[in-house]
């Protein structure tokens, strides 16, 4: 018997989109960062597929929020066909296109978030020009890099270390949204464009952040990120005398505007097909106000569902040192806040949101010859899995996940499998000290684990109750899950007994 762990990640937060309920939610789809704790030679993310085409020209955008360093390494390939990663010794930022290579002194600072955009052109009538933007200015030019060459089709991209691994350069702190696009940029307006779009689904890149998700190695966690996605797909309008928001259905594709309101349930939101907006004066809809010395402080916030409304505090089915939590989600974890500051002598206006949301992911290895998959079905029927298009997905953290997990190959038409084994962990390690166990032996070791008949001997599914564990609420779950994959000829394997022994022995 040989044994076969498959890692799937998924999200329990809040605000979410219920299978169960149709609930209306103000989670986006697509809005994940990485964040690199410590330097180490093995931690980077690696995209998963290879650029589709061979690039003459390119443009790279990017967010970091980057811990100061002797190096820091942003991205690279094999041969440093595309390479950038900062000196701090010198205060350079060093960027390679083919063996060519510019930099720019004192263009960018350590230890804040920022936007960083690079774009190359190596065609001959553009003679290997190229810039450098930093937060939205152009920081450096360049030309007669590497003229007439272009960045070979099928590279995958490293982010956070160079290819090399040399221990001096890899990367600490957090990575955000790098995209690369088959073009040219020339104005600040392009800049901005490409800066706003806070997503992994950009349909006009060819290699998108999407590509990265799934791509981490080492000690790189991911999590949800709201700053760069809500002021990227949100607008707010501090007025004399109310405040006005608008957000972009297409970034909020589980907010049903009929459902929601304001503080106050009477104060419903506007929309139309592309804005929901809402708007409240100063001193209604259930408006707060909180003043210190200088500033006054209106704050409301948007109830994404009316009819399903969370509790007003979590409903915690555990003591406060369980490890996990199956409670209801609280209202502070699911509302986006709306405020707006005045100063009491000139008058300014700043905007802050808060954003609640949850979703899993799910990615898999096989060993030897063997190929085992992990899929997640839409209900217990099983007749419709999710595509790949459609994750991360979204868990209430009451609901029930279905999972199916089969052996694509390698297996012959005399082969069984069993899942022998899944734990969960907040962390990409599977020895990770808090876990909590799914399936132990075989058999279940949650009680709201079911298992559930399969058409074949091949393949063997489940279901659980989703939940978030206490000690990081809002990191991704990994969950790591092991399987025997026996004869079906030899009687009194672990496969031949499955998983309706486990019924017996309890009785």
């Amino acid at each position: 018997m040989y044994s076969v762990q498959l890692g799937l990640l998924i999200c329990i937060l809040s605000g979410v989109q219920s299978f169960a309920v149709n609930r209306s939610t103000i989670e986006p789809d697509h809005n994940w960062k990485f964040q690199f704790p410590v330097k180490a030679q093995t931690a980077f993310v690696e995209s998963t597929t290879g650029i589709p085409m061979v690039l003459n020209r390119f443009t790279i955008s990017f967010w970091v929020d980057d811990v100061p360093s002797q190096y820091l390494a942003y991205f690279s390939t094999p041969g440093r066909e595309i390479e950038l990663y900062y000196d701090v010794r010198y205060n350079r930022l060093y960027f390679f296109v083919n063996g060519g290579y510019t930099y720019c002194a004192g263009c960018i600072t350590t230890g804040n978030r920022k936007h960083i955009l690079v774009t190359w052109s190596g065609t001959a009538d553009a003679n290997g020009v190229g810039s450098i933007w930093v937060n939205g200015l152009r920081v450096h030019t360049f030309s007669g890099i590497s003229v007439g060459k272009s960045i070979p089709k099928g590279l995958r991209v490293k982010l956070g270390q160079l290819h090399n691994s040399d221990s001096s350069y890899p990367f600490r702190g957090e990575f955000m949204y790098f995209n690369l696009y088959l073009t040219y940029v020339k104005t600040a307006e392009e800049v901005a464009k490409l800066a706003k779009f806070g997503s992994t689904s950009d349909p006009e890149a060819v290699l998108p952040w999407g590509d990265f998700i799934g791509g981490g190695n080492g000690d790189v966690v991911l999590y949800p990120e709201y700053e760069i996605f809500t002021k990227s797909f949100t607008s707010i309008r501090c007025n004399a005398n109310n405040m006005t928001v608008s957000l972009a259905r297409a970034a909020f594709p589980h907010l049903i505007p009929s459902r929601a309101s304001l503080k106050d349930p009477s104060c419903r939101v506007s929309w139309d097909d592309d804005f929901v907006n809402m708007t409240t004066a100063l001193d209604d809809c259930g408006t707060s106000v909180a003043y210190n010395s200088s500033v006054a402080t209106y704050t409301n916030y948007l109830v994404p569902d009316i009819v399903h409304p969370p509790a007003d505090s979590s409903d915690s089915k555990g003591t406060a040192h369980a490890v996990i939590n199956r409670g209801a989600v609280a209202l502070d974890e699911t509302r986006l806040y709306i405020s707006c500051n005045y100063d009491l002598v000139p008058h300014r206006t700043i905007a802050a949101y808060a954003v609640a949301s949850s979703r899993y992911s799910i990615e898999g290895s096989g060993i030897r010859d063997f190929k085992f998959e992990i899929k997640l079905y839409h209900d217990a029927s099983y007749k419709q899995a999710y595509n790949d298009r459609e994750y991360p997905l979204h868990a209430d953290s009451t609901e029930r996940i279905y999972a199916e997990g089969s052996l694509t190959s390698g297996g012959e038409n005399r082969t069984e499998i069993r899942i022998e084994k899944c734990v969960m962990t907040p962390d990409a390690d599977p020895n990770y000290s808090t876990q909590h166990e799914l399936i132990i032996e075989g058999c279940a070791a949650d009680d709201t684990v079911e298992y559930h008949d399969s058409p074949t001997f091949l393949a063997q599914r489940f279901s659980f109750q989703a939940f978030r564990f206490n000690e990081r609420p809002t990191a991704v779950v990994y969950m790591h899950c092991y399987i025997d994959v026996c004869s079906a000829d030899v009687e009194g394997t672990k496969c031949k007994i499955g998983w309706k022994a486990c019924d017996e022995a309890e009785a």
